[in-house]
């Protein structure tokens, strides 16, 4: 009561509170981080090794199985998967939920030291607390070198060349940025240093390949000789050998002969060159260095993404980086860097969304309002409760560390319609005290004392509903926090202002009409509506079973209609970003080569598209190329919906990428609103007839990159010790699932897992290699070098560490002109022998065809085979879980999955499933009982109990709870069959933002319940200012006495508490309704996350509303006697001080 009076009576020092904040408000905005989507902190360890030239069965043998045999006892592990590859082998590990990732990646580094051995030439595993599954880029760019560029020597420059020098001179300066954590090169070749030897020249002089790598093994290094005194000092001895020169490499002595030394620049020449490429970039039909760039956890990504982007433009420069180093390359095309994409511009865009979404539903929350008080002073001063309260809770959100991102602006946008609803109260109140013929100031103290219990109760009940939310841990629980913060901090300060800002501005800008009233008169439509209501109220109330079975069967019909309108299911929206991703799964052993040629048949296809898309903004050439773009067929599966053609959006930027026999290619839409289109080129591209022997599909980048690469993919693991039942199991399940979903829908995993890649074995004849002084282990060394080549070591170009390797000088040359060993010519290689000959390759060893596994997983060190099934739009999550479940227990059933071998279902079918369990328990009572949907329940119960001082009435108000569901289903019903209708409109589901909806409710609906409930204790105890009429009773039967101080009868109290509570209900619940319409209805970028949330809300809101009316009044009169009245009115006792 004194902080009431206070700001009427120091209307000053209210207003220098409100520039406080406001100040506050706006220095936190520049400082509060801006991110996409909030940051979800997952344990997650990974484990990278590599080992060049290792088959993925040698990788897994000698480096994962040793490494996951030590792993397996780290305290806290979920799930241990590894991948072994070509050259590398990678183990995740996935821990359980809070636990520290310091001390994870402490136990893992400890784990891994106790890994006795690795081969030779294999790198240290590293060793990082990330999650290689879930890396996001905020941008990449391109190194262009333009087309006819030529290098000093005056051949076509090849781009690939140009990796070390972006990765020696551009990836820093962007590193550099601050806020940037990690910046990749890739597409291009690294330097090596060579030592090119001649077979017959060593075998001349009697020497072998393992010869010359021990010389060079046993030269290039450096060692501690000890400590000598001179005078007084300590002095420290070195023997430095490590190479510094290619000059140092020729001049090792590899052995002596008849006392002559032999040295390696007399078997072979050494010359720094470029390893074999083992990938390629290509951007809009050229090749390129592509530069990827992460931001760190917490950085402002806009400011990270202003820094790359002056980066960028400071080395394009004319004095700049580029400039200078073509210039010393002579080249006749200066290089480029170019930014292709930029993660900011969809975050803008969203970001931009909301922020209309916000000003647009207070707009209409204000227009409502004038409809119903038809005073500017008044909408002014309810107005400004949503300015304070969101510019407060940006200042909240600072203090807290949280971010700007899309979830937590959707809490704001939340909240505008709700936070004017305490406001309303308040004023309505003042205005009926004013009506009483009270002073504005008399009028602002009393009546904000008056319903300062019901403000408080509703405020409570809204923001501890939350409190359930911010203790889930997982995932989406991470998700949640901030739009509960959000929204419970705004409407918490949205109740400051309502009971401090609105009194003080009431008290100075209201004044009563000429005609002595303030507002509508209980005369109008509305006041006929409130007395028409309460006298028919007061009828039904009169016979306690009727209005039992009355509101029983509007309960009844709400849980029943609740039930019949769930829509289907899904986890996460996946978001409509610019960004379209595909796949591409070549046969196993496609070349390099091969695969190049494969991309520029793709970028035939899809030319058109970026040519129209890089053309000047706005042009009418661009206008007539992009009108111009060919259509493109659309699946079986979705032609329903879209047609059988579409038109997709023209490209910024076009991108293809191959490496390890895999391929993946992409698009930026310049039209987001048409990005899903694009899917259909991707696939349309990568046709059979385009790519014969293929498996291609595409997908929409997810803006939550959880759950597979499609956001919403499930993951079917099969697993076993028999790595062909697991992978008979897996082919026959992937040939049954095609039927539901569909060849471009399931990826997996590894991609070729049924069509291992070609290998072929060297058989060694023992004795020729005995007759040749050969052994195996030699033998097989030789044929490397012959090929590929033997690293043997490092050696440093300036500050960089480069390999040393040893190759054929045959096999160099052949690689540096761009040609590829082959098969045909490898019986014919020349094998040195310490017996000073050569000999063929054939004449040692035996050759013979054969297969091998291309990538060896294992789950749990099981060998393993995944399926990752992506549905089609228009399935939702749960239909698409149901069909694969059925498909399991057939496949099971005809004997294709043998008994040895485990399935299980992951992904986002296992996330779906753990946020099911946690909001509406496991079907068990003690389940039902933690979930958290129950809690929020019993916690806005406890609350009102606290406040009511009564377990009768809060009862009484969790009556609405049912109603509201109802409405919340029914709007989402309509908006789902509105999106079915919508060619390009994600199919709105009931996801766990969604559901997130239904949690809220439980807070907000209850508001309106509280002011009834709340006005007839007062009407019962016979206080309060506001005299009540006998409008409501007039002419009835039994009409009770009415009139200032006179305690009214159970029934006669309800009644009147409902007639002079139906404006303010009506103006809230409609002010919040239509404040939520924008994010409802409005298109654009991440729309679809709001859509469904915002119809659950307002749904529930307006039927709840009307339903609230009747059934609370009614429960009311039902549970509550006529009895003498000793407990004070919550008002009284919980007003503030």
């Amino acid at each position: 009561m004194k902080l009431v009076e206070g700001s009427v009576k120091q209307p000053v020092t209210v207003i220098v509170c409100v520039l406080l904040v406001v100040l506050a408000g706006v220095l936190a905005l520049r400082k509060l981080p801006i991110q996409l989507t909030p940051t979800v902190s997952s344990t997650v360890v990974s484990v990278s090794t590599f080992w060049e030239g290792a088959s993925p069965s040698e990788v897994e043998r000698s480096i994962v199985e040793k490494q996951e045999e030590k792993l397996q006892g780290v305290a806290g592990i979920q799930q241990m998967t590894s991948v072994s590859s070509q050259g590398s082998g990678r183990v995740r590990l996935e821990f359980a939920v809070g636990t520290d990732p310091d001390a994870a990646l402490r136990e893992v580094s400890d784990k891994l030291r106790q890994v006795q051995s690795y081969p030779p030439n294999v790198d240290q595993p590293v060793v990082e607390a990330s999650d290689p599954e879930n890396k996001d880029y905020i941008a990449w760019i391109v190194l262009e070198a333009g087309r006819g560029a030529i290098d000093a020597e005056g051949q076509p420059l090849d781009v690939r060349t140009l990796q070390d020098f972006a990765f020696d001179r551009l990836k820093p300066r962007i590193e550099r940025v601050d806020g940037v954590s990690e910046v990749n090169c890739l597409g291009g070749s690294e330097r090596e240093l060579q030592v090119r030897f001649d077979s017959e020249r060593l075998a001349q002089r009697g020497l072998t390949v393992d010869d010359l790598i021990a010389a060079l093994n046993a030269a290039n290094r450096n060692a501690s000789a000890g400590t000598v005194h001179e005078a007084k000092n300590e002095v420290a001895v070195r023997a430095v050998g490590q190479f510094e020169n290619p000059e140092q490499v020729a001049a090792v002595v590899v052995a002596t002969r008849d006392g002559r030394a032999i040295l390696v620049g007399d078997v072979a020449e050494v010359a720094v060159s470029y390893k074999k490429p083992t990938g390629f970039v290509r951007s809009s039909g050229e090749p390129v260095i592509a530069i990827n760039v992460q931001q760190e956890v917490g950085s402002n990504i806009v400011e990270v993404m202003r820094g790359v982007r002056a980066a960028v433009a400071e080395m394009n420069s004319e004095g700049g980086i580029l400039a200078s180093e073509s210039a010393k390359r002579a080249m006749t095309t200066p290089m480029h860097l170019r930014v292709v994409y930029d993660q900011t511009v969809y975050i803008d865009d969203a970001l931009a969304l909301v922020r209309d979404n916000i000003w647009q539903g207070g707009l209409l929350a204000m227009m409502t309002l004038l409809f119903f008080l038809r005073s500017w002073r008044a909408i002014a001063i309810i107005g400004v409760a949503i300015p304070i309260s969101l510019i407060g809770t940006i200042v909240v959100l600072l203090t807290l560390g949280r971010t700007v991102n899309v979830i937590s602006l959707a809490g704001l946008a939340f909240a505008v319609g709700m936070l004017v609803d305490n406001s309303i109260v308040v004023l309505e109140n003042i205005w009926r005290h004013m009506e009483m013929g009270k002073s504005a100031v008399r009028a602002s103290i009393d009546a904000t004392t008056e319903v300062w219990g019901a403000v408080l109760g509703s405020t409570l009940t809204t923001v501890v509903v939350f409190v359930p939310i911010l203790l889930i841990q997982d995932e989406v629980g991470q998700l949640f926090r901030d739009i509960a913060i959000a929204l419970g901090v705004s409407v918490f300060l949205s109740m400051i202002v309502a009971i401090t800002v609105v009194p003080a501005a009431a008290s100075r800008l209201l004044k009563p009409l000429k005609d002595g009233t303030a507002s509508l008169t209980e005369s109008g439509w509305l006041g006929g509506l409130s007395t028409r209501t309460a006298r028919l109220l007061y009828r039904i109330t009169a016979h306690r079973p009727l209005a039992l079975a009355i509101a029983l069967a509007m309960m009844f019909v709400s849980i029943v209609g609740s039930y019949a309108l769930v829509p289907p299911q899904d986890y996460l929206p996946r978001g409509n970003r610019n960004l379209v991703f595909g796949l591409i799964l070549a046969p196993p052993g496609t070349s390099l080569e091969k695969q190049e040629e494969m991309a520029t048949r793709i970028e035939s296809q899809v030319r058109p598209y970026w040519e129209a898309g890089r053309m000047t903004e706005g042009s009418a050439e661009r206008a007539a190329a992009e009108k111009a773009l060919p259509k493109v067929p659309v699946s079986p599966w979705m032609a329903w919906k879209v047609g059988k053609e579409i038109q997709p959006s023209s490209l910024e930027n076009y991108f293809v990428v191959g490496f390890s026999g895999t391929m993946f290619h992409g698009g930026i839409a310049t039209d987001g609103s048409r990005a899903s289109a694009n899917e259909y080129l991707m696939n349309y591209a990568t046709r059979a007839d385009v790519l014969p022997g293929t498996l291609a599909f595409a997908f929409q980048v997810p803006l939550f990159r959880t759950g597979g690469s499609g956001g919403g993919a499930v993951r079917v693991d099969f697993t076993g010790d028999d790595l062909g039942d697991v992978t008979h199991a897996a082919t026959a399940t992937l040939g049954l699932l095609m039927g539901p979903f569909g060849p471009g829908s399931i990826q997996p995993d590894p991609p070729s897992f049924n069509l291992p890649g070609p290998e072929v074995r060297l058989v060694p004849d023992h004795r020729a290699l005995a007759d040749a002084g050969l052994s195996p282990a030699q033998l097989g060394t030789a044929v490397l070098a012959a090929g590929d080549g033997a690293i043997v070591g490092e050696y440093r170009i300036g500050g960089e560490s480069v390999d040393l390797k040893v190759v054929d000088a045959r096999a160099a040359q052949a690689s540096r002109s761009g040609a590829s060993r082959d098969l045909g010519q490898l019986p014919d290689t020349p094998v040195a022998t310490p017996m000073g000959r050569t000999v063929q390759l054939s004449a040692l060893a035996r050759l013979e065809r054969g297969t091998a596994p291309t990538q060896i997983n294992h789950v749990d060190r099981q060998r393993s085979v995944s399926l990752q099934v992506t549905p089609p739009p228009t399935m939702a999550l749960d239909e698409a879980i149901r069909k694969i479940d059925a498909t399991l227990k057939d496949a099971r059933e005809q004997g294709a999955i043998l008994a040895g071998v485990r399935t299980s279902v992951a992904g986002s079918a296992s996330k779906l499933a753990s946020i099911r369990r946690t909001l509406l328990g496991d079907g068990t009572v003690i389940g039902l009982l933690a979930s958290s949907m129950f809690l929020a329940l019993l916690v806005c119960y406890l609350v009102m109990v606290v406040l009511f001082q009564s377990f009768t009435l809060p009862l009484v108000i969790l009556f609405s709870v049912p109603l509201a569901s109802v409405g919340g289903f029914a709007a989402l019903f309509i908006v789902f069959l509105w999106s079915m209708s919508v060619p390009l409109m994600p199919l709105q589901t009931l996801d766990v933002l969604t559901m997130l909806g239904f949690v809220i409710l439980i807070g907000v609906v209850v508001n309106n319940a509280i002011l009834i409930v709340h006005q007839a204790r007062n009407f019962m105890h016979g206080i309060g200012d506001e005299t009540p009429s006998d409008l409501a009773f007039r002419g009835l039967p039994g009409a009770p006495k009415v009139g200032p101080g006179v305690a009214l009868p159970v029934r006669a109290a309800i009644v009147e508490s409902v007639r002079t509570r139906i404006r303010p209900i009506l103006m809230s619940s409609l002010t919040s309704v239509t404040g939520l319409i924008p994010l409802i209805i409005a298109p654009g970028a991440g729309s679809e996350l709001y859509r469904g949330l915002g119809a659950v809300m307002a749904g529930g809101l307006l039927v709840s509303t009307i339903f609230t009316i009747i059934v609370v009044p009614l429960m009311m009169a039902v549970l509550v006697r006529d009895k003498p009245v000793t407990q004070p009115p919550i008002d009284s006792g919980c007003a503030p001080v």
